[in-house]
């Protein structure tokens, strides 16, 4: 008679299990890695919308991004339009939250409370406020963000 006996097939059900148990540690961390990845994009992409609004005049007003920094709690990040974020017309405001693994630590950017506005002014794109803030998973992994005094933004 031909076919598998017993023992070869528990032998590869185990052999299976193995590879599954040393795999999840690597999916994970992947998951982790594709999560900073992607916010780390969005959070670039919302500054450079803001920049690009700010030198198009989009409804003859400077635009920008506040970063509300909550110690303790989720932190969130609002692009607006106005000449700050106290003056600003909150019927444009775009809200974006993070998921709580996720919070931003200022680098180095002025201050406005505990929290980060940068502001790029109309016609001409220039930031009222430059410096780098870090976009950190609580697990593992930093990204650097970074608006220089040309209004260039990137991640380091």
């Amino acid at each position: 008679m031909r076919g598998f006996t017993l023992v070869e097939l528990l032998i590869v059900i185990g052999i299976l299990l193995i590879l599954a148990a040393a795999s999840a540690p690597i999916y994970g961390s992947l998951q982790v890695q594709a999560q900073l990845d992607e916010t780390s994009a969005q959070v670039i992409q919302t500054l450079r919308t803001a920049r690009e609004r700010s030198v198009a005049r989009y409804n003859n007003a400077a635009h920008g991004v506040f970063f509300d920094i909550n110690l303790g709690g989720v932190d969130n990040y609002i692009l607006y339009q106005g000449d700050s974020y106290a003056a600003r017309d909150t019927d444009y405001d775009r809200e974006i939250k993070f998921e709580s693994s996720l919070s931003f630590i200022n680098s180095s950017f002025t201050l406005t409370g505990a929290n980060v506005d940068v502001n790029f002014s109309k016609g001409k794109g220039k930031p009222n406020n430059t410096g780098s803030i870090i976009l950190r998973h609580e697990t593992s992994g930093n990204r650097v963000i970074s608006v220089n005094k040309k209004g260039k933004i990137e991640e380091n």
